[in-house]
């Protein structure tokens, strides 16, 4: 009698802890994906938050409007218009790194601008440099698609 009670006990007391430490194991795991779900979902919001900020600054670039024009004056102040994004709305903290690269492209193509002594000059005068400008639409459309990416509007829904 006292073999099988020992054994029972033993059994039930091996079954306790697997079963307690299963437990434990999916419980954390649970809490995990929980925390991890709400994190993503609230840096979704932010980013949309901001990036819905952004994107109406970007329409002077939008060279498919109706009498499209690009001067000096429109790329520097869209330039300092990013600039106050980036540093001073925290866009810059909540920038994904696959919307970095395009948006510091269309920085650098601004600044390809913002550097011309000639423009600077006639800062209304359109630019007439169809390459310049082509690299600025371009670069901008880019920045909007990822962006668009980022927050996955343009994506198909799964659920």
């Amino acid at each position: 009698m006292e073999g099988i009670s020992v054994s029972s006990v033993i059994t039930g007391l091996v079954s306790g802890v697997i079963s307690s430490l299963l437990t434990y194991f999916s419980t954390r795991s649970k809490i995990r994906l929980e925390m991890r779900v709400e994190y993503d979902r609230a840096l979704h919001d932010k980013r949309l938050e901001l990036y819905k900020e952004l994107w109406p600054e970007t329409e002077p670039l939008a060279g498919f409007k109706p009498h499209f024009v690009l001067t000096y004056q429109i790329v520097k102040a869209f330039a300092d218009k990013t600039r106050l994004w980036y540093f001073n709305s925290e866009g810059g903290i909540y920038l994904s790194k696959q919307s970095r690269k395009p948006y510091f492209e269309l920085k650098k193509q601004l600044q390809n601008v913002l550097d011309d002594e000639e423009l600077e000059r006639q800062p209304d005068a359109n630019i007439d440099d169809i390459k310049r400008v082509t690299s600025i639409v371009d670069a901008a459309s880019r920045l909007r698609a990822s962006l668009a990416d980022d927050v996955g509007t343009r994506r198909e829904r799964w659920l």
